[in-house]
């Protein structure tokens, strides 16, 4: 007498109500023994929702970096950096250019009326220059971020600081595109900008150390190495410029 059930094909398991039904996927089970490290938001923004998403890791970025990066993936996921980092940049844009626009008709309303008269085409060209770099932004943005990332990955590779690497260009790309949340730094006039810049070299020093398992060292060399050539580089062009003029200015004396 066979069993109950024998011969049967073996019941499969059922199946979460959001696969059935067309919700969301559920979350990554959890590794025995430990729990599981929960992606980074935007990452994760098909479950979370596009807005939620962006603005959790926007404040994550600004309060723990280090943790960020680390729920970053290495690779396999190119278009997470570029939406965030376009998109990001798209808005610190605008409003470095509306900063630009106010202390622009602010310049303008300090003037007598016959130079403000002078002066008011300036304002409408001001307003067309704001409309195409809003155009032009996200374009220029993606060019430079892969040029930049270029070029620290060519430093980072000539001080052998890829070596434990197993994300190769696109964690330095995604170390410098995550990085440019500091962009929305400009929010603070005046000082916005330089703020800005210095939090993004800290960021991108942090998301090499991350994406390539490197020393500190070794990334701090990567992100200053080609801000420092560019330096001599126009150290060198001002020393040519002004050296051509005293010998025009000596011959000229002759």
């Amino acid at each position: 007498m066979s069993e109950p059930g024998a011969g049967q094909p073996p019941q499969q398991p059922l199946q979460p109500a959001g696969d059935l039904y067309g919700g969301p996927p559920p979350p990554p089970p959890m590794p025995p023994g430990g729990a599981a490290v929960p992606p980074l938001p935007w990452e994760d923004r098909e479950r979370r929702g596009f807005f939620p998403a962006l603005i959790e890791t926007v404040k994550l970025f600004v309060t723990s970096p280090s943790e960020a990066f680390a729920r970053a993936k290495e690779r396999g996921d190119y278009l997470s950096p570029i939406l965030f980092s376009v998109l990001i940049g798209w808005v610190a844009t605008v409003i470095g250019q509306l900063w630009g626009l106010l202390f622009q008709g602010a310049w303008l309303s300090m003037l007598p009326p016959e130079m403000r008269d002078q002066f008011g085409p300036m304002m409408a060209t001001g307003g067309a220059s704001f409309i195409l770099t809003l155009i032009l932004a996200p374009v220029l943005l993606l060019v430079w971020f892969f040029i930049w990332s270029g070029i620290v990955h060519l430093c980072l590779m000539m001080l052998g600081g890829h070596k434990q690497s197993g994300s190769g260009f696109e964690g330095t790309f995604r170390a410098v595109s995550y990085s440019y949340v500091s962009s929305l730094a400009q929010i603070i006039p005046f000082v916005g900008g330089l703020i800005a810049f210095v939090w993004n070299l800290v960021l991108q020093v942090i998301g090499l150390v991350r994406m390539h398992r490197t020393s500190q060292g070794k990334a701090v060399g990567a992100v200053l190495l080609p801000i420092l050539l560019c330096c001599l580089c126009v150290v060198a062009a001002f020393a040519l410029f002004f050296g051509a003029i005293m010998a025009a200015i000596g011959g000229n004396m002759n």
